[in-house]
């Protein structure tokens, strides 16, 4: 009787392709998520669209924001998923 190989050896160049579509993955799914939820925030408080805001009218705008998700949780984020959200803001 043959067994099937069900697992591949991949070479170390695969091993870190792999890691990289899967990074980038992540950090686009991560963006997508939070751009979205900061324009539902923005148009649920009326604001302009976000490419209409200034740099000045944005630092405001962020604050009430990083504010409206601790009261949407209930609860203070991590450090690191502020910083990952902020980083998809950018």
């Amino acid at each position: 009787m043959v067994l099937k190989q069900h697992f591949i050896i991949a070479s170390d160049a695969e091993k870190e392709h792999l890691m990289a579509i899967r990074k980038s993955k992540s950090t686009n799914d991560s963006t997508r998520q939070w751009v979205a939820t900061f324009q539902q925030f923005l148009k649920q408080e009326e604001y302009e669209e976000l490419d209409k805001i200034g740099n000045e009218e944005l630092k405001e705008i962020l604050e009430c924001f990083y504010t409206f998700l601790h009261i949407l949780k209930g609860e203070k984020y991590k450090s690191t998923t502020l910083k990952a959200m902020r980083v998809a803001l950018n």
